[in-house]
């Protein structure tokens, strides 16, 4: 398939309506509170004055900011709620949030009323598909949506359904680099209506037709079974095992720059997936992906496995002798896969839906796991490192308040949060050999990703959208050039 700039539009001589009726009421305001609204995880110490700070700054990010930051995301929305659930003070939450805004992208136009009113016609809603300068108009138009049909229907409409336009939808979710996919995650988790058609718009308006391909493609040889159905964490093996998927990409894909000093700047020429991964290894990862397929009767336990071999493949991902970093595309898988405690939970999608939910997941942790270079697990050297703060060596209270403090755009403290919550619900399977992160390892993962921080860029995570504490890359040695050797105090006894 090629991407839909290259497909023919027909224009239909009587274009079918998606919903009938006068336009709907305008969704309530976002709103958070100890006790309805949570998370799934979160600390036992939760206060009103937070929960009505967040929702302020939920509210403010709203409308004050286009979803993209070329060429990042506005991840305000991931940070707010990820430090609500973990115990954030109003104050810690109000200076992560005004920092952030810093570099945030104004809308780039005014809601059009007209446009949003023609896209209730499907032929009008597709024609803008992938054009990031419609992003505040399909906002509203899924606004409109989850009233007039209540946010399950929207789900199933746009998202998991069988029909043309979900059809389209879904493999967008997973386009940018899983950000849409957490969007929406966290709509459910914290039953955020406009949060969730932030995610939607947010979906719509990605055009990395790249993924659609390989992902649709996986999905059609799953379905043929041609070979057995295996765990996520064997299809990483696999992967690893495979020479053409591991030399598929390169670390030259992260250091795309141009100019010198304070004028340097990356600028894209190869994009990682779509020319290293998609480009070179489509087919052979695409076998390997068509492997992970997910029993509806086996739910729970296939969500664990997911969540737990993401946080694995990213904690293990070590390059001895340096001290621990973890790479910052394999986090984005593991922070996308802790929302799928969400899905699971939710009871509008149907278990077959959830599996496929779960299916297209893993199938995106492979491909950024390719993208990486397949590392080679190194858990053993992640167990050497002593914790930088002796405090936090054994208390998840004090590694929870540490990922509050962690002055970044919300990367670390959705990666704290998703190891957090990934020891909980691995906790029943952590005999099973599919289950790779076992109930020792997440409290040092926890430590070594916060620990990243001080010998860092002089102790600042970011600077600007620039990130100091995750290496890119981690499989080639040229990544973890800037990062110190592990002195010899900071390794553990070995018995």
């Amino acid at each position: 398939m090629g991407s839909m700039a290259e497909q023919p539009i027909v224009r239909p001589k009587h274009e079918p309506v998606l919903y009938p009726g006068d336009a709907p009421k305008t969704l309530p305001p976002l709103h958070v509170d100890p006790s309805e609204t949570p998370g799934l995880f979160h600390v036992d110490n939760l206060t009103q004055e937070s929960a009505d700070t967040v929702s302020k700054l939920l509210e403010d990010n709203h409308t004050a900011h286009h979803i993209f930051l070329l060429p990042e995301h506005d991840k305000g929305v991931h940070h707010d709620l990820t430090l609500w659930s973990l115990g954030a003070t109003p104050e810690q939450l109000k200076e992560h949030h005004h920092r952030n805004t810093l570099y945030q992208q104004k809308p780039f136009k005014a809601t059009d009323e007209g446009t949003v009113k023609d896209m209730t016609r499907i032929f009008s809603f597709k024609k803008h598909l992938g054009n990031e300068w419609y992003y505040q108009d399909y906002v509203h138009f899924f606004e409109h949506e989850i009233c007039q049909l209540g946010y399950q229907a929207v789900l199933q409409k746009y998202l998991v359904g069988d029909n043309e336009v979900a059809y389209d939808i879904l493999p967008r979710m997973w386009m940018g680099y899983v950000h849409s996919i957490m969007h929406v995650g966290l709509a459910l988790e914290f039953k955020q209506l406009k949060v969730l058609a932030e995610g939607f718009a947010q979906a719509c308006v990605h055009h990395d037709y790249w993924y659609t391909e390989f992902l649709h493609k996986a999905e059609i040889d799953a379905a043929q079974a041609k070979a057995p159905a295996l765990p996520l964490s064997a299809c990483v093996d696999l992967a690893r095992a495979n020479p053409v998927i591991v030399n598929c990409s390169s670390v030259d894909y992260q250091r795309q720059f141009e100019g010198e000093g304070s004028q340097k700047k990356f600028v894209m020429r190869k994009e990682m997936i779509k020319d290293g991964v998609c480009g070179k290894a489509a087919g052979p990862l695409g076998i390997v992906a068509a492997r992970y397929r997910v029993d509806p009767n086996d739910l729970e336990r296939a969500t664990a496995e997911l969540i737990n071999t993401a946080v694995y493949t990213a904690a293990a991902s070590q390059y001895p002798p340096h001290e621990c970093r973890v790479d910052f595309f394999l986090m984005h898988g593991t922070n996308a896969s802790i929302w799928h405690s969400a899905f699971l939970a939710e009871p509008s999608l149907s278990p077959a839906q959830k599996a496929r939910l779960l299916e297209y997941t893993g199938r995106a942790i492979l491909m950024l796991y390719a993208g990486m270079g397949c590392p080679t697990p190194k858990i053993d050297w992640l167990m050497q490192q002593k914790p930088m703060v002796p405090s936090s060596a054994d208390s998840w209270d004090e590694i929870l308040k540490r990922a509050c403090r962690h002055e970044d755009d919300g990367h670390m403290s959705k990666l704290v949060r998703c190891i957090a919550h990934t020891r909980v619900i691995s906790e029943k399977y952590d005999h099973l050999p599919e289950f790779r992160m076992k109930q020792n390892m997440f409290l040092p993962a926890a430590n070594a990703a916060l620990d990243s921080v001080f010998n860092s860029n002089g102790g600042k995570p970011m600077e600007g959208i620039l990130h100091f504490d995750f290496v890119r890359g981690c499989a080639w040695k040229e990544a973890w050039e800037k990062v110190p050797e592990l002195a010899e105090d900071r390794k553990m006894a070995v018995s």
